[in-house]
């Protein structure tokens, strides 16, 4: 996979997944199972990147592992910024 690939995998995590966070802001925090529907809009937005992101990428173990390990880190960091407000609230 070329540098061209990785940032556009990278770019598109990091988009959606602002998306996501910011729905969530606006339209789901502070209403009744907050979390359950965060975790379903942020599993769709999750399948989304996965195949886009296939579809950009070669087929290469070394690129799966760049995928999983972006996927990872992704989901680390917005998830612990929803459970963070959620527990303020």
């Amino acid at each position: 996979m070329n540098w061209v690939d990785h940032c556009i995998v990278v770019f598109l995590i990091v988009f959606l997944n602002s998306i996501v966070y910011l729905i969530f802001k606006k339209f789901l925090y502070g209403k009744q199972d907050s979390g359950i529907k965060f975790l379903t809009v942020n599993i769709a937005k999750d399948i989304v990147w996965l195949a886009v992101s296939l579809v950009i990428i070669d087929k290469t173990k070394n690129n799966f592992l760049f995928l999983i390990i972006c996927f990872i880190i992704a989901s680390v960091l917005i998830y612990a910024s929803v459970i963070r407000k959620i527990n303020k609230s």
